[in-house]
């Protein structure tokens, strides 16, 4: 997994963030009122052109990872958002800061 900032992500990546990073805020803040704490994930395959985009609340999260991992995520975000993106076809992952 690597931590990124989006302009390292690949092109096709950051391309998405940034046409559609209204949208993707909406989405996040949303959910963080509704189900508190969480991740804005995406599952990529860009051959398809296809990114689903989804929250995980800190629950999902803890299913999926340790809890050490997840609390060393939180306070490394500091006050941004957490992207945790996977591309599909790759099989890479990064953890954005927005």
């Amino acid at each position: 997994m690597n931590i990124q900032n989006i302009s390292t992500v690949p092109p096709h990546l950051g391309k998405f963030l940034n046409k559609n990073h209204e949208k993707l805020n909406e989405i996040y803040e949303n959910s963080i009122k509704e189900q508190g704490d969480g991740l804005l994930s995406f599952k990529c395959v860009e051959t398809e052109n296809k990114i689903d985009v989804f929250f995980m609340a800190e629950p999902v999260i803890l299913q999926n990872f340790p809890k050490e991992s997840w609390e060393s995520l939180k306070i490394q975000r500091g006050e941004k958002k957490i992207y945790l993106i996977e591309d599909l076809e790759k099989s890479n992952m990064f953890i954005v800061y927005i």
